[in-house]
Parts: structure tokens; sequence; C-alpha cells
């Protein structure tokens, strides 16, 4: 595994093959771990949230999502970013384990289709669903929550609240649930796996197009798409001219597009 720092945030770049072994440690450990999923909007948002900034430092594992980050890395250092998961990919790999996976968050009918085509593609899998109703902007749990996800006793939690508030609900509710190994954020991955929301295409994916994607199926998240494409961007540049490497990171970052 390989540990890259922008920004003062950590980015952790592991293979599938390096992921899965962690994830296998950690399930048959016996301590809880927090991972967070980041991308350019994470950043962004940690500007101006404090406490969400030191969430994602305390984190355990930071897996890079957006594609954006890995211009990001050879814009601002001399390294590459060799692997990204995203937060559709990492459920289904957890969901894969065969662990007892607890999908909180979504919409009940969408989250509950998601875990039906998971089960269909994983048969091993062991995924209940949990509505946590309406959970306030801190991301408080109820004390009714809290106790329901206890009595199923998963050993994976996978959050669905969408950034900031959900990570902010794992680290108010993880420890009040001692069977939980792996607490990740998972954004809005059921929409996708559920079908709600078609993926893109896997050329798209691969070219770092998905954003495009996005913004056709779903035109109501131009603000969103415009912070991770223009506004993370151009952080990004003022950065290398503070640092003097303007000209070093768009040679960095032709030859990461190329």
């Amino acid at each position: 595994m390989k540990i890259h720092n922008i920004f003062n945030r950590r980015l952790d770049d592991l293979s599938d093959q390096e992921l899965d072994q962690l994830f296998s440690d950690w399930l048959n450990g016996n301590e809880s771990k927090i991972v967070v999923t980041p991308n350019p909007e994470f950043f962004l948002l940690a500007r101006h949230d404090k406490e969400f900034a030191k969430l994602l430092s305390q984190s355990d594992l930071s897996l890079p999502d957006g594609v954006g980050l890995k211009y990001a890395v050879a814009a601002l250092t001399d390294q590459k970013l060799k692997h990204r998961h995203t937060g559709v990919d990492t459920l289904e790999h957890l969901a894969s384990t065969g662990a007892r996976l607890a999908l909180v968050g979504g919409k009940k009918e969408i989250t509950e289709k998601a875990t039906e085509n998971l089960k269909r593609k994983f048969p091993s899998s062991d995924i209940i669903v949990i509505d946590p109703g309406q959970v306030p902007k801190d991301g408080t749990p109820t004390v009714e929550m809290i106790e329901t996800i206890k009595k199923s006793e998963p050993k994976i939690l996978a959050v669905a609240l969408g950034q900031g508030k959900q990570e902010k609900f794992i680290a108010k509710i993880l420890l009040e649930l001692p069977s939980v190994r792996i607490a990740i954020g998972v954004g809005g991955a059921p929409d996708m796996i559920s079908g709600q929301l078609p993926r893109a295409p896997l050329f798209m994916r691969q070219i770092g197009l998905e954003w495009l994607w996005r913004l056709v199926i779903e035109p109501k998240r131009w603000p969103r798409i415009f912070r991770a494409i223009i506004v993370f961007p151009a952080s990004v540049i003022w950065a290398t001219l503070l640092e003097h490497r303007f000209w070093k990171a768009c040679h960095n970052v032709l030859k990461e597009w190329l």
C-alpha cells in the first residue's frame, strides 16, 4: 500500500488484492475500523467543516473515489495514484465477504432493491436493511436506531446518508456497536446498485468521465459536479502556483491523462 498526501489529507493507494486482504484481516480482528471514500467534494467540504476534517484525518483507511484525485496527486506530488475504489465497488466488495452487513440510509425501497440485487450477485451475502428515519444534519443517531442496529449484530456497517453526515453518524454510533469491525460511508451507492440510477458505462468510468454521465442522468447535481470539476481543479492549480510547480504539474497531469 502506498500513501499519498494532498492538502494535508491522506489517500491510501491499494490494489484490489491488498484491499481484500485488509478487509479480511479486519473482519477477523477485534477492533472497529473506519473507512472513508473521499472525492474532490470531500476536500472542499473539509475546508469549512472542521468536525468533518477531523473525522477524515482519524479514519483507518482513506480510499480515493473521484477521478479528480488521480490528477490532483499527479499535480501536487511526484507520485501516481494507481488505484481508485468507488463506493459501488467497495460496497459490493464488502457484501461478497459474507459477513453480516447492515445497510443504513437512503430511501427504504431503493435500499431494499439494492440489497436484493447484491444478494442475487453474491448468494453468500448476509445483508439487512435499516431505515434510520430522519437523521439530524449533525448525524446524531436516535437511541432506537442504535438499539436496532445493535440487536442485528452486524460486522459491517455501511451508511448511505451523504458525505459529511454519514461520517458523523458513524463516529457517534460506532462505540455503541461492539460487533462492528468495518464501518464505511457509501453515499449514493445503493441508488446505482438498485438500478434506480444507471451506472456509467465501463469505458466512461475508465477514462474518468463518470461525472459527465451523472450530469446527463441527474441534471440537478450540476452544483456538485461544478465543485468537483471546476472549483477543486482551480484549488489544485492555485496550490501548484504557490508551490512553484505549475509547469511540472501540467507535465505530470498530461502524462497521467495520456
